[in-house]
Formats: structure tokens, sequence, C-alpha cells
């Protein structure tokens, strides 16, 4: 019984840890992406100058 509760735990570890990895690589890739547009927008209004 205690051995099931020892494995619970270290299952709810894991999928936390990889839940956290999840939102770090998506919260990522949505900075650079803001970031890609930011720099296409500056590159526009410098050409039309």
């Amino acid at each position: 019984m205690i051995i099931l509760f020892i494995y619970l735990i270290y299952l709810a570890i894991i999928i936390g840890a990889l839940y956290m990895i999840y939102t770090w690589v998506t919260t990522f890739i949505s900075l650079k992406q803001e970031h890609n547009d930011l720099l296409k927008q500056i590159l526009q209004k410098m050409s039309e100058k």
C-alpha cells in the first residue's frame, strides 16, 4: 500500500515537471513570435522613411 502511494507521488512529480516544461516552452515560443513581429514592424517603419 505504501509502495503504491510512493509511485503515485513520483508520477505526480513527473507529470508536474512535464507540465512546467510545456508551459515554459510555449511561453518562450510566443515571446519569440512577438519579438519577431516587433522587429518586422520596426523594419517596415525604417524602410518607409
